[in-house]
Formats: C-alpha cells, sequence, structure tokens
C-alpha cells in the first residue's frame, strides 16, 4: 500500500513538474518575442512563399500544353477539378462538395504568364430540414513568379524576389430564390489576406491555397504526360511502313 502512495506521490510530482515547465514555457518573454518576430516576418514579406512561385512558374508552362483536356469557362478560363466528396458536421448538415481551379495563362513558352488563379468551391446541403448552397471564391489576381537569375547564362547573381500572396481575396456567397423561383448565388462576405487580422488563420490560407497548388501541378503532369504517349503512339502508327 505505501509502494502505491508512493509511486502515485510520484507521478503527480513529475506532472506538477512538466506543467510548471509548460507554463512557463508559454509565458515566456523569449518565446513570445520569438512568435511575434516570426509574425512580423510574415507580414511584412506577405506571407511570401518560394515553393508558391514555383508553383506558379510550372502551373504557367504546363496549362497551355494541358488545354485540350481541360474545360474551357466562358470567360476563357482553363478549368480543373481538384476536389469532391461529402462532408459531414451532423445529420441534418451532411454537405456534397466539389472544388475547381481556373487558370488564366498566358505568354508563350519561352515566358509563360499566368494572369489570374481562382479557386472555386460550391457545397450544397440537400439532407435533412434546410437546404443550403454556398460557395467560396478564391482569387489571386496578381499569380507571379521571379525569374530564376541562376538560370540565364552571363546573369549576375541577384536574390530573387519572392511575390507577395496578401492580396489574395476570398469571397463568400449563399444561394437565394427570387420570385419566379430562380437559384442564384449572392455576394454576402469579402476578406483579403492582408485584412485578417489572426497570423494563423493567415497561415492556414496560404497552407491551404499552396495544397492546391501542388494537387493542381501534379495533375497537369499527368494530363501533358497522357497527351504525350498519345502522340507518340499516333506517330508511331503513322511511320509503320509495313
Amino acid at each position: 500500500m505505501l509502494k502505491k502512495k508512493l509511486l502515485i506521490f510520484a507521478s503527480l510530482a513529475v506532472t506538477g513538474v512538466f506543467g510548471v515547465l509548460w507554463a512557463q514555457k508559454i509565458i515566456d518573454p523569449q518565446v513570445i518575442a520569438q512568435q511575434e518576430e516570426q509574425k512580423k516576418r510574415a507580414d511584412d514579406s506577405g506571407y511570401a512563399d518560394i515553393e508558391i512561385d514555383n508553383l506558379h512558374r510550372e502551373i504557367a508552362m504546363l496549362a497551355p500544353k494541358a488545354a485540350p483536356r481541360m474545360t474551357k469557362e466562358q470567360d476563357g478560363g482553363l478549368s480543373l477539378e481538384v476536389a469532391s466528396g461529402e462532408s459531414i458536421k451532423t445529420i441534418s448538415l451532411r454537405y456534397l462538395y466539389n472544388g475547381r481551379i481556373v487558370l488564366y495563362p498566358t505568354g508563350d513558352a519561352k515566358a509563360p504568364k499566368l494572369t489570374k488563379i481562382k479557386l472555386v468551391f460550391e457545397r450544397t446541403n440537400p439532407f435533412g430540414k434546410e437546404y443550403k448552397r454556398e460557395k467560396r471564391e478564391v482569387l489571386n489576381s496578381t499569380p507571379l513568379f521571379f525569374d530564376n537569375p541562376e538560370q540565364k547564362e552571363g546573369a549576375a547573381r541577384v536574390e530573387p524576389k519572392v511575390d507577395r500572396n496578401d492580396d489574395m481575396v476570398l469571397t463568400y456567397y449563399e444561394s437565394e430564390f427570387d420570385a419566379r423561383g430562380q437559384e442564384t448565388f449572392k455576394e454576402k462576405e469579402k476578406v483579403e489576406l492582408k485584412t485578417i487580422p489572426f497570423y494563423e488563420k493567415k497561415i492556414d490560407f496560404v497552407e491551404t491555397y499552396k495544397k492546391y497548388l501542388r494537387r493542381t501541378a501534379k495533375s497537369l503532369r499527368f494530363t501533358v504526360e497522357a497527351i504525350e504517349i498519345t502522340q507518340k503512339k499516333k506517330l508511331r502508327d503513322l511511320f509503320e511502313l509495313k
């Protein structure tokens, strides 16, 4: 019995020590200063990210090649599905959702560019008592990327200027029915990344955007490879002179 009590006491003592250390870590001025410095650097850079620049460049190069197998939007953009499925919150809140990315490539093979990128997510709750349809659009009107000076012969080595991402805009819509029963989306709220007051939410936003860029680049690579394989097969059959 005494041994058991000693073990319990020791366990509580260790827990208490770790609790004190954790509390000290939370309120440690040095830790707080480091966190504030990270936030300041992120804000000053506009949440710039070299990987996002590289993904923008890759997508700009691949999109025109993959265009024959992409959906062309009414405004000239090229769209690709990037998400779909079911999101369950409660029994009556079960959403069916889908998402697509719309690309607006320009330029040529030597100087590819993207005039803008748009992510569009729609979800519908067709279950339970309440019908609800929502749409969220993320617009990056300046999906720029730096030209790597190291890749240019004779160019002096300079630090690449990474694009700012804090001008991205999120717009939220809900569907409404007019007097004739026609359903249309109505804008409810618009938020620019730089105006969001919460550092963690900004980071989450940029990381989510980057996730869908990765998914897009991967899909475009597969599409371009499939087109090239088809072209090679046609040429092989064409040149089969026997």
